[in-house]
């Protein structure tokens, strides 16, 4: 999708391209002020996870032509928990952060149509928590139709889904094993436990930015 940035580089959003009188791009905006930037976190990760890779591997090459075993010893076995652990737990941690700034984008998006169109119910009013409540909250209080129809939602709440696992299971899956597996979203078969690339990060973080750039531009069907 187009990011329209005032920054080549580390992505910012460029005012201009929002109507800031409307409640969803106001909203839109602040989403992306949040999510463009982390464009940078989630490559400049990975810059660092390959770096380190690399430097194990060197290390390794070097220390058996050299016959030293201790540093040979020690580089395969860094080398072996960085990509088998340190890049995962990466990973579970990016999830996490997507994931917050997803739910705290969606829940301004609430606020922001609360005051500007000065309504009588809050967000915290509606029952329920997270991603459904909020949807619940437009449909009912704004009279925005679609939030949960949109072609990515499924998406969306399945890696919302996984953030819980990661945050509540260690990783493991227990349960909707149908949804990871229709988004292939990877699983060890031995323990069940969430296993990310960086590409699957990638994918995440652009189906969420595709997400909201329809879902809040969705206009109300009601005053």
């Amino acid at each position: 999708m187009a990011i329209n940035s005032i920054s080549s580089d580390v992505k910012f959003p460029d005012m201009n391209f929002y109507n800031m009188s409307n409640p969803g791009e106001m909203a839109l905006y602040l989403a992306h002020c949040d999510f463009y930037p982390f464009q940078s976190v989630l490559r400049n990760n990975q810059l660092a996870l390959d770096a380190l890779s690399q430097g194990y591997i060197e290390m390794l090459q070097k220390a058996q032509a050299n016959d030293d075993f201790y540093t040979e010893s020690f580089a395969m076995t860094s080398g072996t928990l960085h990509n088998s652990r340190v890049s995962l737990l990466t990973y579970y941690s990016l999830v996490l952060t997507m994931v917050s700034i997803l739910e705290e984008s969606v829940n301004t998006l609430c606020r922001v149509y609360y005051n500007m169109l000065t309504l009588d119910k809050q967000l915290s009013e509606t029952k329920g928590r997270g991603l459904e409540r909020a949807a619940e909250y437009l449909k009912k209080e704004v009279g925005i139709e679609g939030f949960t129809s949109d072609p990515q939602w499924e998406y969306i709440t399945t890696i919302r889904d996984a953030r819980n696992m990661i945050v509540h299971n260690g990783g493991r899956v227990i349960k909707d094993f149908d949804k990871f597996d229709k988004f292939k979203i990877g699983y060890r078969e031995e323990d069940h436990q969430l296993y990310f690339e960086y590409s699957d990060i990638e994918k995440m973080y652009n189906a969420i930015l595709e997400y909201i750039d329809r879902a809040f531009r969705l206009v109300p069907t009601k005053k």
